[in-house]
């Protein structure tokens, strides 16, 4: 009896639990959002948080007229800046007719401006929107932004394609970039203005090319970081890491002959391995980065990546091919071998850093990797020092 009544208890907990985490986004919100305050007491019928960016909107739709009164707020650094918009074309960043809130460092104020987002490089200049926009404005409170304004919802229809987003700012003062990953590129939504009850549309969506590919292969925001981190951190490890670290084995423990042959196959270890991660990482790269699926375009950083995949390849098929050191085409071997295997070196660790700059993780990993560049480097140094010492006095003997 008493088992069957624990199990009982049990069923009934998990039963609330599912309940609640099904019940729909709009029956949350109300303690989560309800008690935000605007200045000037505006005030709205329905509001609702938004998982990405810890941001909230809120509306009062005006069916008479076919105009919604809309405020959006996000936390955001002083020196950054924060947008909301309505994209009548598409879900997602390219047709985005948006409303931006950054400094203006001139008169340190929270400015507001319009503009329609047509490229991934938009130039930013304040402008007309595909529909009415009236009464805008927006403040900065407690690291907070606010943005408020009344818009005409585009072909009077309450279901439109919101998008909301934050990021840093140029030194001008100006909206520039924001993160290429996480809630940054998860940030939309389809939505339905009419309803306080049921905001959130995630049925009958329309197709449409995304402005990146991480939705489009897994919706949760957990896996998409995820995503972009595993290649971030298999081509900082491979091309970053690993091949230097092989070629500092060969260039400095081969001088020693109580070393050879370890050195050998520490070098091809260090490059076979760092050749496989980095291919994956490659690969991995090309079908998160693939111009089909409608994703952000990283030209050089993609670029790079593709010569260092191919270089890779010529510098470990050519061991298959390793002449004796007898033969005389040997020297010409060892003059391919060493200028691809820098050059490879050289392109690896200067497009993890492009990586990094894409990214833009916390600076704790940036300086992580910076260190352990500048590790290698002093180990490097201080080796190249001992080894001329060592050929010199051979030299003298």
């Amino acid at each position: 009896m008493g088992c069957q009544a624990s199990r009982r208890i049990l069923l009934l907990l998990a039963t609330i639990v599912v309940a609640a985490s099904l019940s729909p986004p709009a029956a949350a919100q109300t303690a989560s959002c309800a008690d935000h305050t605007f200045s000037g007491g505006r005030l709205y019928a329905a509001c609702s948080p938004l998982e990405e960016l810890d941001a909230s909107v809120h509306w009062t739709y005006h069916a008479s007229n076919g105009t919604a009164d809309v405020a959006f707020r996000v936390p955001g650094g002083s020196a950054g800046w924060a947008a909301w918009a309505i994209n009548p074309s598409a879900v997602g960043m390219l047709g985005a007719n948006t409303v931006f809130a950054y400094h203006d460092p001139a008169t340190g104020v929270v400015a507001v401006a319009t503009a329609v987002v047509d490229s991934y490089a938009p130039a930013f200049a304040d402008g007309d929107l595909a529909f009415a926009v009236h009464r805008r404005g927006a403040e900065y409170t407690d690291g907070v932004y606010a943005i408020h304004a009344t818009v005409a919802l585009p072909g009077n229809s309450t279901r439109q394609n919101i998008v909301w987003q934050a990021g840093t700012s140029s030194p001008d003062g100006l909206p520039e970039s924001h993160q290429a990953f996480g809630d940054n590129v998860m940030s939309s939504r389809s939505w339905d203005f009419r309803s306080a009850e049921a905001a959130v549309v995630v049925d009958d969506v329309p197709a449409a090319p995304r402005d990146t590919v991480y939705r489009a292969l897994l919706r949760p925001k957990n896996l998409v970081c995820t995503c972009v981190q595993i290649h971030g951190v298999l081509n900082a490890v491979s091309w970053g890491v690993l091949l230097p670290l092989g070629v500092i084995l060969a260039r400095y423990m081969r001088v020693f002959p109580s070393l050879d042959p370890a050195w050998f196959y520490l070098h091809v270890a260090c490059q076979c391995s760092g050749y496989v991660i980095g291919a994956a990482g490659w690969v991995f790269g090309l079908t998160l980065g693939s111009p089909a699926k409608g994703a952000l375009q990283h030209h050089g950083h993609r670029n790079i990546g593709t010569a260092l995949f191919v270089l890779s390849t010529l510098q470990v098929s050519a061991l298959l091919i390793r002449p004796k050191k007898t033969v005389k085409v040997r020297f010409y071997w060892n003059l391919y071998h060493w200028s691809v295997g820098y050059t490879v070196v050289v392109l690896g660790v200067v497009n993890v850093f492009k990586g990094i700059g894409i990214l833009q993780p916390d600076h704790k990993y940036k300086n992580a990797y910076l260190g352990a560049v500048l590790v290698l480097a002093v180990v490097a140094f201080v080796l190249e020092l001992v080894t001329l010492t060592v050929r010199f006095k051979k030299g003298r003997q």
